[in-house]
């Protein structure tokens, strides 16, 4: 039972001592994410409640904004209410809605809400802004008037007008006469999309939501975004506490994919619900930064408290394992200690009393071997001083060294020669190394090993002596994986040659003894040793010296192999070919030049030996005949000559064997392509005591120049013939300015013939008025210069534009100008088709005015000229007022009409000297160059204002229309025309909102 309780007790106590760091920061973590947790949950309950809150106040001021337009509108029909009564029925709707007017003091002007004035039997007698039916008698509302005398509006909810298509509140009022019966009503419509039009005065975000619900009907004009929404599908419901604030209003199913939080108002007067909804995102967005904040803190102290928790097991189970470790290694230390072949001793010091200097050491442990090595036993040693025991360590090599190691900390290691009584001597390696108040001293016999490293020193010092004193370089590399291509053997005749000390490479590898460049700097040699197991004949080494001279070795490398036969040296033997090699490459080099001499000739040579057989033939030979010279060798030499020749070379050479006398003569080759070969032959015999020993000849192709001679008579004739055949007119004048070549139609042009104007002057043959027009464009042209420009002049009364190119003509020394060639050709015709077609592009179709392009060339060209001359100058950019509803009326026949009859009536209201354009659709623009000043230009705006008020008739139809200008000025400013326009175009729109039919000017112009 003991057996059993002991494990279990010994497990439960491991387990406790792992287990209870992990457990503590386990319940820590847990403490802490459940406050965490907690505390993120009422934040965003508080942060949902801000949101309903916000929002409620955005609905409050939507709602307070409708509920004023409305009280505005319902404020409008009563004035006119009382203007119209007042009136006898005599109000009508242009006065009451003009500029400025009675209904501008209530409403805001640029609403321009629809109007209506209907009469006792519901006919619509006037309206403004929107289309309304005939006849409104029918209708429930319009009885409803009709049959309550009292004097409140009526107002509807928003509802689907079934002619315009639109949604709208409508307010109308009963209207009386004098008498105080029924006399009519006047009727508003209001767009409920305007209240929710205007995102500045909520400031709300760009994914927020505006919404006016109609309690009654449950129509829904809202605007999400920049999206506008009118639906009677969108269903709302209050779900109120506790989940939910008392004001907040859920949407169901959603509107669209962005999640909001909503809240409503109700207008207190009218059958409304303002709604607002802000974005959940944004509404919640400081709240996720808080959350994101919390929680990032909350990771940080969860992996710091993980970290510490892993970092306190991690160094507990070091520590747990450092004493298993300790002990271990104790265990081992006596093993090793036991079982080791060195004497070991472990010692501590010993003092006479603290704090005095050591004078001996106690025996803390020994081993047997040691034991042995004292002639004691251990049990006997340990506890003992040590002197006693051995006294050879009284002197200074031995115990002041080991108090010097135990005083110092540092480790020594020696090995000395002792001398034993039976004769002779015996050496010994100790090592001292400080312990705790203590040395450790291990000692083993080398002596073996120590007369077999005295003998080998020997042998190496004989053998380095014989190296040295041969005359050949010998080195040789370590093979060995420690030390592989290290330098172990550099003789004299080595240094002498290389220039390199032995005390310099030995124990260095090639990449650490030479410079790059050097040749003996070659690994790839040491692992080719390796590769091939045999002796390697190296290629020459060229080897560049400390002084700048150059030598060549060449060098045997020899495997040496140990008794594994591994390669455990790389012997080297080189001998110095510095001198034999020179001689060698002079003697190539004047073979060489000798060779590059002959093939650099501009003749082909060939050398015959005394029975005609080709011995040699050099490149230029090749070139000419196309024989390579293995197929010339030999007989082979006699095939390059034309079958016709051979006979008279033949002849030849039977003739220089007698005389002696050199050949000379013209005959031909057949080149092997086939191509004949004009070639000059000159042959001479080689002579050797009177003897013919060979012949050598030289061959010097004359074919370019024999036919040169033909191809420049022939070039002559083609290109007289294509000068003659072109329609321009061309000439070549030299340097001194003096007709050398003209063609047919520069003859027929000055009505000359080429012999009377060939070697005439340009000033002679052209007359002297005509040359000072000329003379510049020659000077330019004999300068370098490449020119083309155009002449006008006159030809038997006719006017004639001529194109005119000078190319200058340049010297073979590409320097100077030796003359210039002259083309000239007629191109009246193409330029005048060009003037006619550009005129053409500038001209609107259908008014017959400029059109942009046009406008745009007259206005930079006026431009300029104002700049130019200082003067003031002004745009007008205009439009035609409703153009659209006549076009979309009539028709485009009566549109095209209108513009045309403005742009007649428009050329006749301006100056002869304006420019009136037409940039499209019903867009003008007037040019007015010189004016003497600003209201000038104002007096002509207001002219054409006042003319375009007439109506114009069109194929019997009336059409009224109105002009808005812009008018902008311009003197000496630095913008383009762009902008200039641009200008007018601004001053345009502000004329278009101050009501159209009127212009706005500039006023900034001095």
């Amino acid at each position: 039972m003991i057996s059993i309780t002991r494990p279990l007790q010994r497990l439960a106590s491991h387990v406790y001592r792992i287990s209870l760091v992990p457990v503590f920061a386990l319940l820590l973590l847990l403490v802490m994410w459940g406050a965490v947790i907690y505390q993120l949950g009422q934040e965003q309950v508080s942060a949902a409640r801000d949101a309903v809150a916000g929002s409620q106040s955005l609905a409050r001021t939507l709602a307070d904004h409708t509920s004023y337009i409305l009280r505005q509108t319902d404020h409008a029909t009563q004035l006119f209410k009382l203007k119209y009564e007042e009136s006898g029925g005599g109000l009508r709707l242009n006065e009451f809605t003009r500029r400025q007017g009675l209904l501008d003091s209530v409403l805001p002007s640029k609403l321009e809400l629809p109007i209506a004035l209907v009469d006792a039997h519901g006919n619509v007698v006037d309206s403004a802004n929107a289309y309304f039916p005939e006849n409104l008698a029918h209708q429930a509302f319009f009885r409803a008037l009709a049959a309550n005398p009292a004097d409140t509006p009526l107002v509807d909810t928003p509802m689907l007008d079934a002619d315009s298509k639109h949604w709208t509140i409508r307010l109308a009022r009963r209207l009386n006469d004098g008498q105080g019966n029924f006399a009519g009503a006047i009727i508003i419509l209001v767009d409920p999309t305007y209240f929710v039009d205007d995102y500045d005065r909520l400031n709300l975000d760009e994914h927020g939501a505006l919404m006016l619900v109609a309690r009654d009907s449950g129509l829904t004009v809202g605007r999400l975004g920049e999206q506008l929404i009118i639906s009677d599908r969108i269903d709302f419901r209050m779900p109120g506490p506790p989940h939910h604030a008392p004001e907040e209003l859920v949407i169901e199913p959603p509107v669209d994919a962005v999640p909001r939080i909503y809240s409503y108002r109700e207008l207190p007067r009218y059958p409304l619900l303002a709604v607002v909804g802000v974005s959940r995102t944004v509404a919640l967005a400081r709240f996720e930064h808080r959350r994101k904040v919390y929680l990032g803190a909350l990771i940080a102290a969860s992996v710091l408290i993980a970290g510490f928790t892993a970092l306190l097991a991690r160094q507990s189970a070091r520590l747990r394992c450092s004493i298993r470790q300790a002990k271990e290694t104790q265990a081992l230390l006596r093993a090793a200690h036991q079982g080791s072949l060195d004497s070991v001793l472990l010692l501590k010091a010993w003092r006479p009393a603290p704090g005095k200097p050591v004078e001996d050491f106690i025996f803390a442990d020994v081993n047997e071997r040691a034991a042995d090595m004292l002639g004691k036993p251990r049990a006997e040693l340990l506890g003992q001083r040590v002197l006693p025991h051995m006294p050879l360590l009284r002197g200074e090599r031995f115990f002041q060294r080991f108090v010097q190691v135990l005083e110092t900390g540092q480790p020594l290691e020696d090995e000395f020669e002792l001398p034993v009584a039976s004769g002779g001597t015996r050496w010994l390696r100790h090592q001292v190394v400080p312990i705790s108040d203590g040395v450790a001293v291990t000692s083993r016999d080398i002596s073996a090993r120590k007369h077999d490293e005295l003998a080998l020193q020997d042998n190496r010092s004989f053998l380095q002596s014989l190296i040295d004193h041969l005359p050949v370089l010998v080195y040789v590399k370590s093979a060995r994986p420690e030390n592989f291509g290290q330098m172990e053997v550099w003789n004299k005749a080595a240094e002498d040659i290389t220039g390199y000390l032995a005390a310099d490479i030995i124990g260095k590898t090639d990449g650490q003894a030479f410079a790059p460049d050097f040749g003996l700097h070659d690994a790839e040699d040491d692992r080719a040793i390796l590769a091939e197991r045999g002796v390697i004949d190296h290629t020459d080494k060229p080897l560049r010296l400390l002084d700048g001279s150059l030598r060549y070795l060449h060098a045997v490398s020899v495997p040496v192999f140990d008794e594994h036969q591994q390669i455990e040296h790389i012997l080297c033997i080189a001998e110095d070919i510095s001198q034999r090699r020179q001689q060698e490459l002079e003697l190539r080099q004047k073979q060489a030049e000798l060779a590059a001499v002959n093939d650099a000739s501009p003749l082909g040579l060939v050398r015959l030996d005394r029975q005609r057989r080709c011995t040699y033939v050099n490149r230029t030979f090749e070139a000419i005949t196309g024989l390579p010279r293995a197929a010339a060798l030999g007989a082979g030499w006699t095939s390059a000559l034309h079958p016709d020749d051979y006979p008279l070379m033949h002849v030849a050479l039977e003739q220089l064997t007698r005389s002696h006398a050199p050949f000379q003569s013209t005959l031909r080759c057949l080149h092997r392509d086939g191509k004949l070969v004009w070639v000059s032959v000159k042959i001479a015999p080689i002579l050797i005591d009177g003897q013919v020993e060979g012949y050598v000849g030289s061959l010097d192709d004359i074919t370019t120049l024999r036919e040169s001679e033909v191809a420049l008579l022939e070039s002559e004739a083609r290109l007289r013939t294509i000068a003659d055949t072109l329609p321009a007119m061309i000439a070549y004048i030299d340097a001194d300015q003096v007709y050398r070549f003209l063609n047919i139609a520069y003859e027929r042009e000055f009505g000359l013939t080429g012999r009377h104007v060939l070697g005439n002057s340009v000033r002679a043959t052209v007359g002297e008025a005509r040359y000072r027009t000329v003379a510049p464009y020659i000077e330019r042209v004999l300068m370098g210069e490449t020119l083309s420009f155009e002449e006008e002049d006159e030809k038997e009364g006719i006017e004639r534009c001529m194109e005119v190119i000078y190319i200058p003509q340049i010297g073979e020394d590409n320097l100077q100008v030796v003359g210039f060639h002259v083309m000239r050709q007629d191109i009246t015709v193409q330029k005048r088709e060009k003037q006619r077609l550009l005129k053409l592009a500038q001209v609107d179709a259908l008014t017959g005015l400029s059109n942009r392009a046009g406008f745009q060339q007259k206005l930079s060209d006026a431009m300029h000229a104002s700049r130019q001359q200082q003067h003031l100058m002004a745009v007008m950019y205009m439009d035609i007022d409703r153009f659209k509803p006549v076009n979309d009326t009539h028709g485009h026949g009566i549109g095209d009409a209108l513009l045309r009859a403005f742009a007649q009536r428009l050329t006749q209201t301006m100056r002869v000297t304006d420019i009136i354009a037409r940039l499209g659709g019903d867009e003008f623009t007037i040019i007015m160059e010189q004016i003497g000043k600003p209201e000038d230009a104002a007096v002509l705006a207001e002219k054409i204002v006042s003319a375009m008020q007439q109506p114009f008739e069109l194929e019997g139809i009336t059409v009224r229309i109105s002009a808005s200008i812009g008018l902008a000025f311009y003197r000496d400013e630095d913008i383009s025309p762009a902008v200039l326009l641009q200008r007018a175009d601004v001053l345009l729109y502000r004329a278009k909102q101050d009501g159209r039919n009127t212009y706005r000017a500039d006023t900034t112009v001095a």
